[in-house]
């Protein structure tokens, strides 16, 4: 999701550059599309634009969506995975410390022996 988010990045700073371009007549619309010729195809061709640029804008609210939600996932299976950890760490200290807390084979003998 990653890959494509950055893809589509790359794709929009693209897109908005050459309409930049476009628009502050740097190119000329004939240099890039060679079928443009009258007012009318020009027309035609900003309608086209504005539609692509209406569509990315769409696109990119949707991947951006999808982005964060994966994004959120993946934080809760970290910590989901996190406090797995956590209760196997305080599950060993428990081992740890009954079993050091017990009283030795030796010493259970004369505690009996002194009974």
């Amino acid at each position: 999701m990653k890959i494509l988010n950055t893809l589509f990045n790359i794709v929009a700073v693209a897109y908005a550059l050459t309409l930049a371009l476009i628009l502050t007549a740097i190119i000329t619309e004939s240099a890039i599309f060679t079928s443009v010729r009258t007012d009318a195809q020009i027309l035609q061709l900003y309608k086209i634009l504005a539609g692509v640029g209406a569509a990315m804008l769409l696109t990119k609210v949707v991947i951006s969506s999808l982005y964060a939600a994966n994004l959120r996932y993946e934080n809760h299976i970290t910590q989901l995975k996190l406090n797995d950890l956590k209760v196997e760490l305080y599950e060993r200290r428990q081992e740890f410390r009954n079993n050091n807390f017990r009283p030795t084979i030796a010493e259970e003998r004369l505690e009996a022996a002194a009974v």
